[in-house]
């Protein structure tokens, strides 16, 4: 990816994820930190976010939450190939859906599935699960598209 369009891309990403006022979940251990690489943003675009969330189910066990706010492909097209790090390893546990977005096809055992859903996880690290491993479908009822 060429410097310019990964600094337009990351400006537009960092705004996106800051909107949902939840930091970086690479940091988790110093929140401090965390902040450091997000702009701020409106109260008002962030309590719109927050106010979105819907609870989830993540049914697996061992599921990879991905994340990496300095690539921008991350945020624009969650996978394993542009979301490197694994913040979190979750197993049936519930956690907030903030938005969904299409992203890299996952198969597993069986099934297919594009989309991935951005979650807050209870001890608020951030990432991206395939829905293959939350519980409702394709897409999540409740979960509203990301918009970007």
């Amino acid at each position: 990816m060429n410097t310019r369009r990964l600094l337009k891309a990351t400006t537009a990403a960092a705004a996106a994820v800051a909107a949902l006022t939840l930091g970086s979940p690479a940091a988790v251990a110093s929140p401090a930190a965390a902040q450091a690489d997000l702009p701020t943003t409106t109260a008002s675009t962030a309590s719109t976010a927050s106010a979105a969330a819907t609870s989830v189910y993540i049914w697996a066990t061992n599921v990879n939450v991905r994340y990496d706010g300095a690539d921008a492909d991350c945020v624009h097209y969650p996978s394993r190939g542009s979301c490197v790090k694994i913040v979190a390893t979750v197993s049936r546990t519930t956690a907030e859906g903030m938005c969904q977005h299409p992203g890299e096809e996952i198969v597993d055992s069986g099934y297919r599935n594009r989309w991935w859903t951005l979650l807050k996880l209870p001890d608020g690290t951030i990432g991206w699960v395939n829905n293959i491993y939350i519980q409702g479908g394709e897409k999540i009822a409740g979960v509203p598209d990301c918009g970007w």
